[in-house]
């Protein structure tokens, strides 16, 4: 099998993430499989990584030919490996090197086993779906991604002052939040963003499509979910007259005059899960649910 490996190219990378980075490198070398990464990637790497990975690596500029791509890092790794992975087709296998890791939910510890399962074909595949954001305005196409995994985030932007958010779900009219933003989430998103202002928790292959407000003036205001099939348009009004739009975290200023229509993007994302690993046990592990927090305390 060949392999895309990917991993944080922030500046601030520690010594233990680049080790850790190494770590996959060898383990995909070691099991028979071989190994690609992008230039770019390659030249953030020390010097002593790249001396011990030249001779047995491919540096490459597209993912031809690639079985897998894995990502190495926390779930911001994952989601720009998801980005660059596109519509290809290519499974991603998330390796948590991070902190909480949702997407990236294989431990760094059990990166030898699991490859060997990988090159043994003995894992399975979960789908993923994601969204597809329009506007009316044209975005430069190698500059701006409009496809997001987890959510896509309409948010206040050089203003305390609250935005009008006014939402239609299939041209039907729904309300008009008044908030600090609005988070529209996919299944896998729902232990993102959505999550932390109390947006539902959705099994990543419910087909929906969750709307949660950022800090609504209206204290009556929920989350809702809607089906997958929905159509969310979008009309904003600021008092700066601009706002600001996060797509998986990548962000870009836009004028109220902009319109945005959300809804489900036409391809899915291929993420690689371990036989016997599931969405709720990685629930009940990330969140410790069940856990006696009283013994963390003496």
């Amino acid at each position: 099998m060949k392999f895309a490996l990917f991993g944080s190219m922030f500046p601030d990378r520690t010594a233990k993430a680049e080790e850790q980075i190494l770590g996959v490198c060898e383990s995909i070398i070691r099991h028979g499989g071989e190994l690609c990464l992008t230039e770019n990637f390659f030249l953030t790497l020390p010097l002593y990584i790249k001396q011990k990975l030249q001779s047995v690596i491919e540096l490459v500029e597209t993912l031809t030919n690639v079985d897998m791509a894995v990502s190495v890092g926390g779930d911001g790794t994952f989601l720009r490996t998801a980005t660059t992975v596109g519509n290809t087709g290519i499974p991603v296998l998330g390796i948590n090197t991070g902190r909480l890791g949702f997407l990236a939910a294989i431990n760094y510890s059990d990166v030898d086993e699991t490859l060997k399962e990988v090159m043994d074909r003995n894992y399975r595949e979960e789908e993923r779906a994601l969204l597809k954001m329009s506007t009316d305005e044209t975005f430069p196409p190698d500059h701006f991604n409009t496809n997001a995994l987890n959510e896509i985030a309409l948010l206040k932007q050089d203003t305390a002052s609250m935005l009008s958010i006014h939402a239609y779900i299939n041209n039907d009219y729904l309300t008009s939040y008044q908030a600090d933003g609005l988070i529209i989430s996919t299944p896998t998103g729902s232990t993102a963003y959505s999550l932390s202002i109390g947006g539902a928790i959705l099994s990543p292959s419910t087909p929906s499509i969750i709307l949660s407000a950022i800090a609504p003036h209206n204290l009556t205001s929920r989350s809702l979910v809607v089906d997958d099939s929905s159509i969310i348009s979008l009309k904003v009004e600021s008092r700066s007259h601009m706002f600001l739009v996060s797509v998986d975290g990548q962000s870009r200023v836009l004028d109220e005059t902009v319109s945005i229509q959300i809804r489900k993007a036409d391809y899915t994302l291929r993420v690689v899960k371990r036989v016997g690993h599931t969405f709720y046990e990685t629930l009940r592990d990330k969140l410790m649910w069940g856990a006696d927090v009283r013994k963390r305390q003496k």
